[in-house]
């Protein structure tokens, strides 16, 4: 066989391909090493992992009170503010269609004829989630929209009440300031359906203060008390086909089916889970509860909180909110007690603290990628020998480059 030059230089690359070859199999392995297959990942829990609620068989006088499963909630007194179950009652969460609560109290004043006519439009007809069936150029009553919201959840309705009230912008700025006149600190809307969306939240203590203030609002009580309601036909603007009325029910299924139920609103959403506020009368006494980012069941659980607070002949107040007009006068409860390891529940309420605390939150993925190697030994090993051979690869390439250079 005869060898020429440049046989002689492939033979000569043979060793930086083969070195080349190694490194680049042992910088692989490092990465599937380093990488979270699915024997290293950190287990994440699963939407599905939450134990179901169950009932407890004792709800009276001295039994122990219901436990949810999830993020906030509490149960008491609605006039004096006494709580007797409470859990991170500061905690700020997604509020869900609870919202549409703080929507109703903001916008009520803002119509003072009930039975104005809004034109539907397009953009209510798009609205995600739950709906009423708003169809545009159709005309609605502000009454009918105001019982589609808060009985049915309709977001449809939700939008055309804040287009009516002068605009979502609008809507959604009388809600932030019917919030501030209620004391509600720790809450802030985006939007007037309660869909998820960056910077809303709540907490089980404001909606204890907004559901007092709902509570004294006689119109918006008389349909929050409604258990089903005549929605309207009207013609398809395309088509120009009529479509007959339908009965719409109330969701909540607290008024007529709970000793005493007044009502008042549900909600969910895939991030925020589910959140209820619910109130209750009995020998003249109101009792509420609240709860935010309940994993299941979130009207069982409400029904036996009413339930177990009215069973409990002394009760053992536990901190008192502020509601009706104590809540304008002070900023925080008259009692600690509550835990709060809210996500910005305790920071600045403006989204570009929450943004800015977001960003620092989260490493690098470069310190990430380290810190990852450095937690697995073996991905540290095969890195380490891959730079080397990398290094020796590059450093032959030169030698023989200078070489071949040198007998030219």
């Amino acid at each position: 066989m005869r060898f020429t030059r440049s046989t002689a230089s492939s033979l000569r690359a043979l060793p930086l391909s083969i070195l080349g070859f190694a490194a680049a199999l042992l910088m692989l392995a490092a990465q599937l090493v380093h990488s979270p297959a699915p024997a290293h990942a950190v287990p994440q829990p699963a939407e599905s992992t939450a134990p179901a609620y169950v009932s407890p068989e004792d709800l009276g006088d001295g039994a122990k009170p219901p436990k949810p499963t999830g993020t906030s909630w509490l149960v008491g007194d609605l006039d004096s503010g006494e709580l007797h179950v409470a859990k991170n009652v500061e905690k700020r969460h997604a509020p869900a269609s609870t919202i549409k609560l703080l929507t109703a109290l903001a916008l009520v004043d803002e119509f003072d004829d009930k039975k104005k006519k809004v034109t539907a439009e397009f953009e209510d007809m798009e609205v995600d989630g739950t709906k009423v069936g708003l169809m545009q150029t159709n005309k609605y009553s502000i009454d009918l929209l105001f019982h589609a919201m808060l009985m049915s959840s309709a977001n449809d309705a939700a939008n055309a009440l804040g287009r009516a009230a002068g605009g979502q912008d609008k809507a959604v700025k009388l809600m932030n300031e019917k919030a501030a006149e209620l004391g509600m600190s720790n809450t802030q809307a985006k939007n007037t359906s309660g869909l998820d969306a960056k910077g809303q939240y709540t907490t089980a203590e404001d909606l204890m203060k907004l559901a007092w203030a709902v509570c004294e609002d006689d119109y918006l009580m008389k349909v929050i008390g409604t258990e089903t309601f005549k929605f309207p036909g009207g013609k398809n603007p395309q088509t120009k086909e009529k479509f007959k009325g339908y009965e719409i029910q109330n969701h909540t299924k607290i008024v007529g089916q709970v000793d005493g139920g007044l009502g008042l609103k549900n909600g969910f959403t895939r991030a925020a889970k589910g959140s209820y506020v619910a109130v209750a009368e009995r020998d003249g006494h109101r009792v509420v509860a609240t709860m935010l980012g309940i994993d299941n069941n979130s009207r069982q659980v409400a029904v036996d909180l009413l339930d177990w607070d009215f069973a409990q002949k002394d009760p053992k107040s536990l901190q008192t909110v502020p509601v009706g007009v104590q809540a304008t006068a002070e900023a925080a409860p008259t009692a600690t007690g509550s835990s709060s390891d809210a996500g910005g529940a305790e920071s600045d309420s403006s989204e570009a603290t929450e943004s800015q605390k977001s960003d620092e939150s989260e490493p690098s993925m470069a310190s990430q990628t380290v810190g990852a190697a450095l937690d697995n030994p073996l991905a540290l090993v095969l890195l380490a020998g891959g730079v080397v051979l990398f290094i020796a690869t590059v450093i032959l390439w030169l030698r023989l480059r200078a070489r071949m250079q040198g007998r030219r």
